[in-house]
């Protein structure tokens, strides 16, 4: 298992493939302005190109985008690969606390990130993972900041996630995938990742958190429905159970979906981005649902996963 440290929280070395890639997502939703938004910024040094994307949304409303995936990054990029472009990523203290900039000239975001339990790794829940050249950690925790549109500008007291990841990025061999995050309080929050590999092998990431440790989720089933109208995701349950014998059963309801679907380097498909409502036991919450199938037949709709062997170390690739 990869043991992070500190430094993991910056930027690595590049590796040797001609894939490898680094990249820091964000997603935060703001409950009192109804402000959501999500970002991601990707680099292939060895491909000299660079991607991000960002979306801000007031409810179902698209206040702002941008998504571009043909930056010209030079290959010897160094710590400026966590800010090109209008998107900037900054740590201050690992693991703990981040700043978020975006600026596109209409939309501003000036965002700070507190995390509220510590990191998750992937490789936490594959050991083989952590033998292959490929690493990916996540955090939930707490936004605030300002976010401005056009000459209005909004105080946010938000809640999201973020994730980091590096090592070799070709992703083609993905089937398809339904990751679901969402936080309730600073005492719970969850994710569920189901992905199946080219080969139909299947592999399970995620936790619930309860105030206390990262409690490794090892079965997990969702359910998702989707738009009359076009391919977006509607609603969706998510049923999970950790190590511990911890279960937790959600319904979700996703408040808007942003469309990369066709667009992205090396991962032909459907993908959506959808910041999403969660009710779980009374309580409310909020977070992401991040869905992606390759082909029609592939659409995730009921699916179960148990954790089982570890998958093919080539077929996991960032």
């Amino acid at each position: 298992m990869l043991e992070l440290t500190p430094q993991d929280d910056f930027m690595h070395k590049t590796g040797d493939e001609p894939d490898w890639r680094e990249a820091f997502y964000f997603d935060f939703f703001d409950p009192a302005s109804r402000l959501s938004a999500f970002g991601y910024a990707g680099v292939h040094p060895n491909q000299e190109t660079g991607d991000v994307i960002v979306a801000l949304w007031r409810e179902d409303v698209l206040l702002g985008k941008f998504a571009r995936w043909d930056f010209n990054i030079p290959r010897d990029i160094g710590p400026e690969r966590m800010g090109f472009g209008p998107l900037f990523f900054r740590p201050v203290a690992p693991f703990k606390t981040w700043e978020i900039f975006y600026d596109d000239g209409f939309c501003r975001l000036d965002l700070a990130f507190t995390a509220i339990h510590p990191p998750y790794s992937w490789s936490q829940s594959h050991d083989a993972l952590a033998k292959s050249n490929s690493h990916h950690y996540e955090q939930q925790g707490r936004y605030h900041g300002a976010v401005r549109v056009g000459s209005e500008t909004f105080q946010v007291q938000g809640l999201g996630a973020r994730d980091h990841a590096w090592g070799w990025g070709a992703r083609a061999g993905v089937r398809r995938w339904a990751w679901a995050s969402a936080q309730f309080s600073d005492r719970l929050a969850f994710n569920s990742s189901q992905v199946t590999l080219a080969d139909g092998s299947e592999i399970l990431y995620g936790y619930i958190f309860r105030g206390k440790t990262n409690d490794l989720v090892r079965r997990s089933r969702t359910r998702s429905v989707y738009a009359p109208r076009g391919q977006a995701p509607a609603s969706l349950t998510v049923e999970i159970e950790a190590a511990s014998g911890d279960k937790l059963a959600a319904t979700g309801r996703t408040l808007n979906a942003f469309n990369v679907s066709h667009q992205e380097r090396n991962k032909q498909g459907y993908h959506y981005f959808c910041a999403t409502e969660f009710t779980y036991e009374g309580q409310v919450g909020h977070g992401q649902y991040n869905v992606y199938w390759r082909k029609p037949e592939d659409r995730p709709e009921e699916w179960s996963v148990p954790l089982g062997a570890a998958p093919n170390i080539d077929d996991t690739r960032g």
